[in-house]
């Protein structure tokens, strides 16, 4: 099976793979989004997380010995493998915050400042200038058109807390690097994870496991169902992390041997197409401007990674930009 399913993939052409992935991947995190009325978005968050890095430790099983022997043996590289688990948990932590204020395609397209800027400080041409100042104006176009709406005040907190998740996506492409170039990065990678779930659960896990037994006043099927509905909410979250992360990670194994980075960059770009598209499903409609705001930053990644194939991509979060 696993075989069929790899030789499928190298036979689907990588743009078709990347979109299907987005799709997937959005679709999943509309249906997290839609939980939101049963628990808090952080909470969520925690158990989006929870599973997958739980899914990491079942693949890679780094206990075993042949494993433990890739793990990190410095006080650096530690330092490296806790602050790159501490990025990826971040990112994915203000990202549900963010979606739980804005609509998907907005918060997607405004993430993408994080990588940009990495090109930016990163770079040595001109494609990286002009691709942040295109972003720049998206982002202005989003947020100026959102916050001048009656709910602008809501608004704010997704526009912080995205703007943070983007400055973290930076900051594990950075981190995320030096875990790959000291070799076996998908090992490390679950390692990361670990570290970034107990950080994560210093703050979230006590609020997130009461909240399935004293649900907010917005909650409906979570206290109607009883326990079956704290079980109907675990399996939900469960699916959402795998289609939503775990999945999408595998398969960009499979398309990063596909492509150049420069390349993969390019495709990923469609991410927030794709997520203004998913929303429509789950009754978020854009306005002209926000779909222009979005397509500023399409451009903006377009522009920014299409000039070399030298150039790393801005990996996705929940990945490393390198195979093991």
């Amino acid at each position: 099976m696993k075989k069929f399913v790899v030789r499928m993939l190298d036979a689907t052409p990588a743009v078709v793979i990347v979109a299907i992935e987005g799709a997937l991947m959005y679709i999943a995190t509309g249906t997290a989004k839609s939980v939101f009325t049963q628990i808090n978005p952080l909470c969520a968050a925690w158990y989006r997380f929870g599973f997958l890095a739980l899914l990491m430790l079942l693949w890679r099983r780094p206990w075993r010995r042949e494993v433990r022997n890739t793990l990190p043996n410095t006080r650096h590289d530690w330092l490296i493998t806790a602050g790159c688990g501490f990025a990826i948990v971040a990112m994915n932590t203000m990202f549900y915050l963010a979606i739980s204020q804005m609509n998907m395609g907005m918060a997607v397209a405004i993430e993408f400042i994080g990588p940009l800027g990495v090109a930016v400080l990163t770079g040595r041409n001109w494609r990286e200038r002009i691709g942040i100042v295109i972003a720049a104006v998206g982002v202005v176009l989003l947020a100026g058109m959102s916050l001048a709406s009656p709910d602008g005040g809501h608004f704010i907190v997704g526009l912080v807390a995205i703007l943070i998740g983007g400055s973290m996506w930076g900051v594990y492409i950075i981190m995320g690097r030096q875990v790959a170039n000291a070799g076996s990065p998908l090992n490390r990678l679950s390692v990361a994870m670990c570290i970034g779930f107990a950080i994560q659960s210093v703050f979230l896990a006590v609020p997130a496991v009461r909240g399935l037994f004293v649900p907010p006043q917005t909650a409906t099927w979570l206290v109607t169902e009883g326990g079956w509905g704290i079980l109907h909410l675990l399996l939900l979250m469960f699916v959402v992390s795998v289609f939503s992360s775990f999945f999408p990670y595998v398969i960009d194994q499979v398309v990063m041997r596909k492509t150049t980075p420069g390349a993969f960059s390019v495709m990923q770009s469609m991410y927030p197409a794709v997520a203004v598209a998913v929303g429509l499903l789950f009754s978020e409609f854009p306005t002209v401007w926000e779909i222009v705001g979005v397509g500023c930053v399409m451009l903006a990644v377009v522009v920014t990674f299409s000039g070399t194939s030298r150039v790393r991509h801005p990996v996705r979060r929940d990945s490393v930009d390198v195979v093991d």
